[in-house]
């Protein structure tokens, strides 16, 4: 196990994956491969500025995932299907998963914001 001196990336990533299987009963796989899907999918819908602050706050293993995102929107329109064919997986399990790691995520965003110093205007 590597340990890092820093914030806890590593710790962050893994509380988002066991976040995942808490919401939707998937495994380690399904909640990484549905976690990286979510991400991948916002990031498509970013300006390269916006997605570059956005895989900012990130856990470091998602970041390439958040910056690397295809710029058209191809991947909206079948998400669902992506996961089905990336983990054998039926629609309803896809749904599930995908709505656990969007879950996940807006909660860790979330927390981010909220622990940040807000400027003097």
């Amino acid at each position: 196990m590597h340990h890092k001196s820093g914030k806890g990336e590593l710790m962050k990533h893994i509380d988002l994956i066991h976040k995942i299987k808490a919401f939707a009963g998937a495994r380690d796989d399904e909640s990484e491969d549905a976690l990286e899907l979510v991400v991948e999918n916002i990031a498509s819908h970013l300006t390269e500025y916006t997605r570059k602050g956005f895989a900012a706050r990130l856990p470091k293993e998602l970041q390439n995932a958040a910056q690397t995102a295809p710029t058209m929107g191809i991947v909206d329109d079948s998400i669902i299907d992506q996961l089905m064919d990336i983990d054998d997986v039926d629609e309803r399990r896809a749904k599930r998963n995908l709505r656990a790691a969007w879950r996940a995520l807006c909660e860790h965003l979330s927390l981010i914001h909220i622990s940040e110093p807000t400027r003097p205007e």
